[in-house]
């Protein structure tokens, strides 16, 4: 007859098992769910503060939400949608204006931020590095929307009314590309923390109706987001 100790010796046994069997489990299957966000940082082009090629784009924000089926070990298939926002940095334009008008004396400037989105599909990858450290590898290619600042200009000129000026914003989308390297940290079999670096960079054309016609500026979207957030394995 079993007694009563040796029969919880026998259940704690069979926990602990049970334990190692459902963590392994849960590692072998890296598809997940997760959602980042963090500092999104303009280059390029679009950090620039210049009349031509520049945007005058300062750093902003990043929120994203990500999902992969891994079909292998270390590669699944997933999608990525995002949403940045960068503002503007008002002064400078303000200024790169009136050096380029001698007529303008002052000018006030209102101007809601660039909104950058993308929704990619692409490749995911994940390698461990130890027991609950990996490394983690995106290329995305899809969907890239870029929409300009609608902005109020009240200029000061010489012996001439002020009044405000309208500018409306202008959009435009293209196929882009996306990659992005990261880290992951499990604090549990199925959840990990995550700090993730993304870069994107291509072009956009947006077109703008002027009082003397129709205006086609392009313009760099180039950014660097560093994020941090988390996964849920499936």
């Amino acid at each position: 007859m079993i007694k009563t100790s040796q029969f919880k010796n026998v259940l704690i046994i069979i926990l602990i098992l049970s334990g190692i069997d459902l963590l392994s489990v849960a590692q072998e299957n890296k598809s997940f769910i997760g959602l980042q966000s963090g500092i999104s940082i303009p280059i390029g082009g679009y950090r620039e503060q210049n009349l031509g090629d520049g945007s005058f784009a300062l750093s902003g924000f990043t929120v994203a939400i990500e999902g992969a089926w891994f079909f292998s070990n270390n590669f699944g298939a997933g999608m990525s949608a995002s949403l940045n926002m960068h503002p503007v940095e008002v002064s400078s334009l303000g200024r790169a204006r009136m050096n380029a008008d001698p007529f303008l004396s002052n000018i006030i400037i209102r101007s809601e931020p660039y909104r950058i989105i993308t929704i990619m599909p692409g490749i995911f990858a994940q390698k461990d590095i130890g027991v609950n450290w990996a490394v983690s590898a995106k290329f995305l290619a899809g969907l890239l929307y870029g929409r300009t600042p609608y902005q109020l200009y009240k200029p000061d000129y010489y012996l001439l009314p002020n009044t405000w000026q309208e500018i409306t914003a202008a959009h435009n989308m293209k196929f882009s590309w996306q990659a992005g390297l990261g880290i992951i940290y499990h604090i549990s079999p199925c959840i990990g923390l995550t700090l993730n670096g993304d870069v994107l960079y291509d072009k956009l054309k947006f077109t703008f109706q002027t009082s003397t016609g129709t205006r086609v500026d392009e313009k760099t979207i180039a950014m660097i987001n560093l994020a941090l957030g988390f996964r849920i394995r499936l």
